[in-house]
């Protein structure tokens, strides 16, 4: 192991820590910061390499433990942020020679989106094991909390029962989706940063051209979407898996807007539309998870050229 990777390791392991720590003491603010724990342990692992994410993912779980007190806090963050971090960063940085031996060929963008997709729904599984997770015990926590307060502008018990249920459901499909959302900005963050330090070996991807899914996502996807109807622990887990896989469809959606407007003389006022409406709007996104399926159910051959 180079002996840069544990100093490099246990710097950015801190730095995560200190990151994450907002979130378990409760301090305003801590979403934000706690969403960009990651960002130091990719540029490890993607800088240093996998030993020095893997020791950054480790130093940073042993730092909250001991910051807290408690064992239970330590491995939320292990398991919840830093290991998966260290993990996507491993498979960013793995490489094999081409068969011409001109070069090397890199992980692939789409094999590492799925990855990514899996992680996050993984994670979030496990962090509700962590947490023990129980939709009905929240539904009810909320709806008193809301009853309580004399400004409520739900006044209709009905209303406000309907309301809290309404919410509680969707957060299966939000928490995979914000994971997958931070997981992939935090990568986006973390090779940029890398790069313009010059120490992050695989080239810039060509992020339109080469964003895509396995087919072997669609019907992930579509199982997901079918248990997530269930009820109890089934409905939750399709939630869950549905919720990671739909926003990597979304995510190929958008890439392949950016792709086929590219040349376009309206590219900028088309892009911007497009955002804005997500912006104010919110259901645009269903048009770009349904073209990304479409997209992946083409099969389309990406081009991994890379600049």
């Amino acid at each position: 192991m180079p002996f840069t990777a544990l100093p490099i390791g246990l710097v950015a392991g801190v730095a995560a820590a200190l990151l994450f720590a907002g979130l378990v003491t409760q301090s305003p603010g801590a979403v934000v910061l706690a969403l960009a724990a990651p960002i130091p342990i990719f540029i490890a692992s993607l800088g240093w390499g996998s030993r020095a994410g893997f020791i950054a993912a480790a130093t940073s779980a042993v730092a909250i433990a001991a910051f807290m007190g408690t064992f239970l806090s330590g491995l939320t963050m292990l398991l919840g942020s830093a290991l998966p971090a260290a993990a996507i960063g491993h498979m960013a940085g793995l490489a094999r020679p081409r068969d011409d031996g001109k070069g090397l060929d890199w992980y692939p963008l789409p094999r590492l989106l799925f990855a990514i997709l899996a992680i996050a729904a993984v994670t979030c599984v496990i962090l509700g094991l962590l947490l023990n997770y129980d939709a009905a015990g929240l539904e009810t926590a909320v709806t008193e909390a809301l009853s309580s307060q004399p400004d409520s502008p739900i006044s209709d018990p009905q209303q406000l029962r309907a309301f809290v249920r309404f919410v509680v459901s969707a957060i299966p499909f939000l928490q995979p989706l914000i994971t997958v959302l931070a997981l992939v900005a935090c990568l986006y963050v973390a090779a940029a940063v890398t790069r313009l330090s010059g120490r992050l070996p695989r080239p810039k991807d060509d992020i339109p051209a080469t964003t895509s899914l396995p087919r072997a996502a669609l019907p992930i996807f579509a199982v997901g979407l079918a248990a997530s109807f269930l009820s109890g622990t089934p409905g939750v887990l399709g939630a869950v898996v549905a919720g990671a896989f739909g926003t990597g469809f979304t995510l190929v959606g958008l890439a392949a807007m950016h792709r086929r407007t590219r040349e376009k003389p309206a590219r900028g006022l088309i892009l911007f539309s497009a955002y804005g409406a997500i912006f104010l709007l919110t259901f645009p996104l269903l048009a770009f998870l349904v073209l990304g399926l479409f997209d992946t159910a083409r099969h389309r051959r990406p081009n991994f050229s890379q600049t």
